[in-house]
Protein backbone atom coordinates (compact mmCIF):
# COMPACT_ATOMS: atom_id res chain seq x y z
CA UNK A 1 0.00 0.00 0.00
CA UNK A 2 2.53 2.24 1.08
CA UNK A 3 4.38 1.66 -2.54
CA UNK A 4 1.81 2.22 -4.28
CA UNK A 5 0.91 5.30 -2.86
CA UNK A 6 4.48 6.77 -2.68
CA UNK A 7 4.59 5.88 -6.90
CA UNK A 8 1.29 7.85 -7.17
CA UNK A 9 2.45 10.60 -5.38
CA UNK A 10 5.82 10.65 -7.66
CA UNK A 11 3.55 10.02 -10.81
CA UNK A 12 1.68 13.29 -9.74
CA UNK A 13 4.92 15.71 -9.22
CA UNK A 14 6.48 14.42 -12.39
CA UNK A 15 3.53 15.31 -14.44
CA UNK A 16 3.47 18.86 -12.65
CA UNK A 17 7.21 19.47 -12.51
CA UNK A 18 7.14 22.38 -14.50
CA UNK A 19 4.64 24.08 -11.78
CA UNK A 20 6.78 25.03 -9.09
CA UNK A 21 8.86 26.89 -11.44
CA UNK A 22 5.65 27.84 -13.08
CA UNK A 23 4.07 29.26 -10.57
CA UNK A 24 7.70 29.73 -7.72
CA UNK A 25 9.66 31.75 -10.08
CA UNK A 26 6.86 34.77 -10.53
CA UNK A 27 5.67 35.16 -7.30
CA UNK A 28 8.97 34.81 -5.82
CA UNK A 29 10.52 37.14 -8.48
CA UNK A 30 7.07 40.24 -7.85
CA UNK A 31 8.01 39.55 -3.64
CA UNK A 32 11.83 39.90 -4.42
CA UNK A 33 11.11 43.37 -6.25
CA UNK A 34 8.80 44.54 -3.42
CA UNK A 35 11.22 43.90 -0.94
CA UNK A 36 14.10 45.44 -3.26
CA UNK A 37 12.71 48.98 -3.64
CA UNK A 38 11.89 48.78 0.02
CA UNK A 39 14.55 50.98 0.83
CA UNK A 40 14.19 53.70 -1.58
CA UNK A 41 10.63 54.51 -0.77
CA UNK A 42 10.37 53.58 3.01
CA UNK A 43 10.19 57.53 3.65
CA UNK A 44 6.88 58.30 0.98
CA UNK A 45 5.29 54.64 2.29
CA UNK A 46 5.66 56.15 5.92
CA UNK A 47 4.18 59.45 5.36
CA UNK A 48 1.44 58.16 2.75
CA UNK A 49 -0.02 55.42 5.73
CA UNK A 50 -0.24 58.23 8.38
CA UNK A 51 -2.71 59.63 6.64
CA UNK A 52 -4.85 55.85 5.76
CA UNK A 53 -8.06 55.60 7.92
CA UNK A 54 -7.13 52.86 10.97
CA UNK A 55 -10.40 50.55 9.63
CA UNK A 56 -8.79 50.61 6.34
CA UNK A 57 -5.24 49.26 7.17
CA UNK A 58 -6.77 46.71 9.59
CA UNK A 59 -8.77 45.25 6.53
CA UNK A 60 -5.76 44.97 4.22
CA UNK A 61 -3.24 44.28 6.50
CA UNK A 62 -1.17 47.41 6.27
CA UNK A 63 0.41 48.21 9.11
CA UNK A 64 2.99 51.11 9.88
CA UNK A 65 5.39 50.13 7.13
CA UNK A 66 8.43 50.97 9.04
CA UNK A 67 10.29 47.90 8.10
CA UNK A 68 10.34 46.15 5.15
CA UNK A 69 8.73 42.97 6.91
CA UNK A 70 5.41 45.37 6.81
CA UNK A 71 5.57 45.75 3.32
CA UNK A 72 5.84 42.72 2.30
CA UNK A 73 3.10 41.19 3.87
CA UNK A 74 1.07 44.44 2.98
CA UNK A 75 2.29 43.85 -0.83
CA UNK A 76 2.28 40.30 -0.90
CA UNK A 77 1.54 37.63 1.69
CA UNK A 78 -1.93 39.78 2.52
CA UNK A 79 -3.58 38.70 -0.78
CA UNK A 80 -1.55 37.93 -3.90
CA UNK A 81 0.60 34.63 -2.50
CA UNK A 82 -2.48 33.39 -0.63
CA UNK A 83 -5.04 33.90 -3.42
CA UNK A 84 -1.96 32.34 -5.94
CA UNK A 85 -1.28 29.34 -3.99
CA UNK A 86 -4.73 28.69 -3.15
CA UNK A 87 -6.24 28.79 -7.07
CA UNK A 88 -2.68 26.44 -7.78
CA UNK A 89 -4.11 23.78 -4.87
CA UNK A 90 -7.21 23.35 -6.99
CA UNK A 91 -5.61 23.10 -9.98
CA UNK A 92 -3.00 20.66 -8.73
CA UNK A 93 -5.09 18.25 -7.23
CA UNK A 94 -8.25 18.51 -9.78
CA UNK A 95 -5.49 17.38 -12.40
CA UNK A 96 -4.84 13.82 -10.91
CA UNK A 97 -8.94 13.19 -10.70
CA UNK A 98 -10.90 15.40 -13.03
CA UNK A 99 -8.08 16.27 -15.47
CA UNK A 100 -7.32 12.29 -15.22
CA UNK A 101 -11.06 11.26 -15.84
CA UNK A 102 -11.14 14.07 -18.96
CA UNK A 103 -8.61 11.98 -20.83
CA UNK A 104 -9.09 9.03 -20.13
CA UNK A 105 -6.44 8.36 -17.83
CA UNK A 106 -8.90 7.92 -14.86
CA UNK A 107 -10.13 4.39 -16.67
CA UNK A 108 -6.68 2.99 -17.17
CA UNK A 109 -5.84 3.65 -13.53
CA UNK A 110 -8.88 2.18 -11.84
CA UNK A 111 -8.70 -0.84 -14.17
CA UNK A 112 -5.51 -1.69 -12.06
CA UNK A 113 -6.10 -3.06 -8.06
CA UNK A 114 -6.06 0.55 -6.91
CA UNK A 115 -8.97 2.15 -4.77
CA UNK A 116 -10.39 5.69 -5.88
CA UNK A 117 -9.62 7.08 -2.12
CA UNK A 118 -5.75 6.13 -2.21
CA UNK A 119 -5.81 7.88 -5.54
CA UNK A 120 -7.25 11.01 -3.84
CA UNK A 121 -4.97 10.74 -1.11
CA UNK A 122 -1.87 10.52 -3.64
CA UNK A 123 -3.40 13.61 -5.25
CA UNK A 124 -3.63 15.28 -1.85
CA UNK A 125 -0.05 14.52 -0.52
CA UNK A 126 1.53 15.64 -4.55
CA UNK A 127 -0.46 19.01 -4.29
CA UNK A 128 0.79 19.41 -0.15
CA UNK A 129 4.50 18.86 -1.17
CA UNK A 130 4.06 20.93 -4.93
CA UNK A 131 2.46 23.78 -2.37
CA UNK A 132 5.57 23.25 -0.07
CA UNK A 133 7.68 23.31 -2.60
CA UNK A 134 6.24 26.88 -4.64
CA UNK A 135 6.38 28.49 -1.38
CA UNK A 136 10.04 27.69 -0.82
CA UNK A 137 11.26 28.71 -4.30
CA UNK A 138 8.88 32.22 -3.40
CA UNK A 139 10.84 32.56 0.32
CA UNK A 140 14.44 31.95 -1.10
CA UNK A 141 13.75 34.57 -4.10
CA UNK A 142 12.66 36.85 -1.79
CA UNK A 143 15.50 36.75 0.81
CA UNK A 144 17.94 36.72 -2.51
CA UNK A 145 16.13 40.15 -3.45
CA UNK A 146 16.36 41.27 0.46
CA UNK A 147 20.31 40.57 0.24
CA UNK A 148 21.05 41.99 -3.10
CA UNK A 149 18.91 45.16 -2.13
CA UNK A 150 20.11 45.54 1.58
CA UNK A 151 17.14 45.70 2.66
CA UNK A 152 17.45 43.51 5.81
CA UNK A 153 14.98 41.38 5.46
CA UNK A 154 14.29 38.94 9.21
CA UNK A 155 14.89 35.23 7.54
CA UNK A 156 13.15 33.68 10.40
CA UNK A 157 9.93 35.80 10.06
CA UNK A 158 9.86 35.32 6.28
CA UNK A 159 9.90 31.62 6.30
CA UNK A 160 7.07 32.15 8.56
CA UNK A 161 5.06 34.11 6.22
CA UNK A 162 5.39 31.98 3.32
CA UNK A 163 4.87 28.67 5.57
CA UNK A 164 1.88 30.44 6.75
CA UNK A 165 0.08 30.33 3.35
CA UNK A 166 0.31 26.33 3.28
CA UNK A 167 -2.37 25.46 5.24
CA UNK A 168 -4.30 27.92 3.65
CA UNK A 169 -4.10 26.68 0.45
CA UNK A 170 -4.35 23.51 1.28
CA UNK A 171 -7.71 23.75 2.30
CA UNK A 172 -8.80 24.65 -1.18
CA UNK A 173 -7.13 21.09 -2.35
CA UNK A 174 -9.67 19.66 -0.10
CA UNK A 175 -12.61 21.14 -1.47
CA UNK A 176 -10.80 20.46 -4.84
CA UNK A 177 -11.24 16.56 -4.12
CA UNK A 178 -14.64 17.58 -2.78
CA UNK A 179 -15.43 18.91 -6.03
CA UNK A 180 -14.51 16.38 -7.97
CA UNK A 181 -17.17 14.02 -5.73
CA UNK A 182 -19.82 16.04 -7.72
CA UNK A 183 -18.30 16.79 -11.11
CA UNK A 184 -15.58 15.95 -13.40
CA UNK A 185 -15.33 18.61 -15.28
CA UNK A 186 -11.95 20.41 -14.37
CA UNK A 187 -13.26 23.57 -15.53
CA UNK A 188 -16.23 23.55 -13.13
CA UNK A 189 -14.07 22.08 -10.10
CA UNK A 190 -11.97 24.77 -10.41
CA UNK A 191 -14.23 27.51 -11.25
CA UNK A 192 -16.43 26.81 -8.14
CA UNK A 193 -13.57 26.25 -5.84
CA UNK A 194 -11.47 29.52 -6.86
CA UNK A 195 -15.09 31.28 -5.88
CA UNK A 196 -15.22 30.01 -2.47
CA UNK A 197 -11.90 30.70 -2.32
CA UNK A 198 -12.57 34.86 -3.38
CA UNK A 199 -15.77 34.68 -1.74
CA UNK A 200 -14.23 33.58 1.69
CA UNK A 201 -11.44 36.65 1.01
CA UNK A 202 -14.31 39.30 0.46
CA UNK A 203 -16.58 38.05 3.55
CA UNK A 204 -13.38 38.67 5.74
CA UNK A 205 -12.70 41.89 4.34
CA UNK A 206 -16.13 42.82 5.49
CA UNK A 207 -15.73 41.66 8.58
CA UNK A 208 -13.09 43.76 9.05
CA UNK A 209 -14.45 46.88 7.39
CA UNK A 210 -17.68 46.61 9.20
CA UNK A 211 -16.96 45.85 13.38
CA UNK A 212 -20.82 44.68 13.28
CA UNK A 213 -20.17 42.16 11.01
CA UNK A 214 -17.15 40.93 12.58
CA UNK A 215 -18.79 37.64 13.59
CA UNK A 216 -19.41 36.87 9.46
CA UNK A 217 -15.10 36.18 9.43
CA UNK A 218 -15.51 33.09 11.38
CA UNK A 219 -16.70 31.47 8.50
CA UNK A 220 -13.45 32.12 6.27
CA UNK A 221 -10.23 30.84 6.26
CA UNK A 222 -8.93 34.19 6.08
CA UNK A 223 -9.91 34.58 9.70
CA UNK A 224 -7.35 32.19 10.76
CA UNK A 225 -4.52 33.15 8.37
CA UNK A 226 -3.55 36.06 10.49
CA UNK A 227 -0.06 37.88 9.79
CA UNK A 228 2.48 35.08 10.51
CA UNK A 229 5.75 37.32 9.03
CA UNK A 230 5.10 39.93 12.10
CA UNK A 231 3.42 37.56 14.99
CA UNK A 232 4.88 34.14 13.76
CA UNK A 233 2.80 30.92 13.45
CA UNK A 234 0.08 30.82 15.88
CA UNK A 235 0.04 26.87 15.97
CA UNK A 236 -3.18 26.00 16.47
CA UNK A 237 -4.76 28.27 13.90
CA UNK A 238 -1.79 26.28 11.44
CA UNK A 239 -2.64 22.55 12.66
CA UNK A 240 -6.35 23.39 12.82
CA UNK A 241 -7.03 24.26 9.43
CA UNK A 242 -4.36 21.54 8.14
CA UNK A 243 -6.72 19.30 9.82
CA UNK A 244 -9.70 21.02 8.24
CA UNK A 245 -8.09 20.33 4.59
CA UNK A 246 -7.55 16.71 5.74
CA UNK A 247 -11.06 16.32 6.48
CA UNK A 248 -12.17 18.01 3.71
CA UNK A 249 -9.92 15.93 1.95
CA UNK A 250 -11.44 12.71 3.30
CA UNK A 251 -15.06 13.88 2.74
CA UNK A 252 -14.27 14.42 -1.05
CA UNK A 253 -12.73 10.98 -1.19
CA UNK A 254 -15.85 9.45 -0.01
CA UNK A 255 -17.96 11.41 -2.82
CA UNK A 256 -15.54 10.82 -5.21
CA UNK A 257 -15.62 6.76 -4.62
CA UNK A 258 -19.51 6.42 -4.62
CA UNK A 259 -20.06 8.24 -7.85
CA UNK A 260 -20.19 7.42 -12.01
CA UNK A 261 -16.91 8.35 -13.25
CA UNK A 262 -18.82 8.07 -16.74
CA UNK A 263 -20.93 10.88 -16.04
Amino acid sequence: MGSQLAALVGAHLSDRRRSVLAWGLPLGLMSAFIVAIFPSVQGALSQAIEKYPSGLKEAFGIGELSNVEQYLHAEMLSLIVPLAAGYLAVRAVASGLSGAAESGRLDVLLSSPLSRGRLCAAGFLATAIELAAVLAVDALLTGLGSVLSGADLAAGPTLAGFASVWPLALLFAGLGIVACGFSLRTSVVTGSVAGVLVAMYVIDLIGKLDPGLSGVRYVSVFKYYGNAIEDGIDPLAFCGVTAAAVVLAAIGSWLFDGRDISA
